[in-house]
């Protein structure tokens, strides 16, 4: 694994340089390991977790399936990997080219340790045990303040894979800042939900807190990190699911990153790995 650390900028792991080659990895996620693989959680606990919220602000509305042949759906699915030693499952979007995923970056690397992850595999539409296309990572980069500076504004992480994906269209994303309480949906596999063998998806009010969006009352637990949240028009991504902030046994709010210009040049650096 060669990695290309520049500090205060990005990590890039150039993944075609491990051992295991695509084919491998597709052999190591065999259907036993998938079932078995530990769905992602998504708590936080830095200095934003407050879960006093204001009444006024509407809940979202309860996880329902959602349908694989329309956007922004279809752009999403189940991603595999391992970390640490051990096997876990998340969510991830084709995004803005048919050779790029987004999802977070947690999902890539260990915060506290450093450690990064490897046998990503990506399902797009995965439904049951099934996925229209399965796609292995070349290179996947992330900020390195993610790592450095354990903050959740840095949660996100852009692979380029490894063949284009053949179904629906990429997401988009925005860094306007002027997109507070637009409507927003919320996707991923959350394993309370059919034991994460569907797409969920929820719809709620993006409210702006420190540097973060958050949807109170959102349901979408472990298994949908990395999934993307987006407006209205169903190709636009103005964050993903992150963390959760839980009041009891309750989810309060989830919380993603604003996608910014520190995303941005993120992304711009992603192109440069193609």
């Amino acid at each position: 694994m060669d990695i290309d650390q520049r500090p205060g900028r990005f990590t890039a792991m150039e993944l075609n340089n491990l051992d295991n080659s695509d084919i491998d990895i597709l052999q190591y996620w065999t259907p036993e390991r998938k079932a078995l693989a530990t769905p992602v959680a998504m708590e936080f606990d830095g200095d934003a977790a407050m879960t006093e919220l204001p009444e006024a602000l509407e809940p979202a509305t309860d996880p329902v399936q959602a349908d694989l042949g329309k956007m922004p759906f279809t752009a999403g699915g189940k991603l595999y990997y391992t970390l640490n030693g051990k096997n876990f499952v998340a969510s991830g979007n084709i995004f803005m080219r048919r050779n790029m995923v987004l999802t977070a970056a947690h999902c890539v690397q260990d915060k506290k340790t450093g450690n990064l992850a490897e046998n990503f595999l990506f399902a797009q539409c995965y439904s049951g045990e099934q996925a229209s296309d399965n796609f292995t990572f070349r290179t996947v980069a992330l900020k390195e303040n993610w790592y450095l500076k354990k903050d959740v504004a840095f949660d996100y992480a852009i692979a380029i894979i490894d063949k284009n994906s053949q179904f629906g269209e990429p997401l988009r994303y925005t860094i306007d800042p002027d997109i507070e309480g637009r409507a927003v949906t919320s996707m991923g596999y959350p394993v309370e939900y059919y034991g994460g063998a569907q797409m969920m998806y929820t719809k709620g009010t993006l409210t702006a807190r420190q540097n973060h969006w958050i949807m109170p009352g959102s349901k979408m637990g472990p298994g949908s990190s990395g999934g993307a949240w987006v407006l209205s028009d169903g190709v636009t991504a103005v964050g993903l699911n992150a963390y959760v902030v839980r009041s009891g046994s309750q989810i309060a709010y989830s919380g993603s990153p604003k996608f910014d210009i520190e995303f941005e040049k993120l992304y711009k650096y992603a192109l440069t790995l193609i």
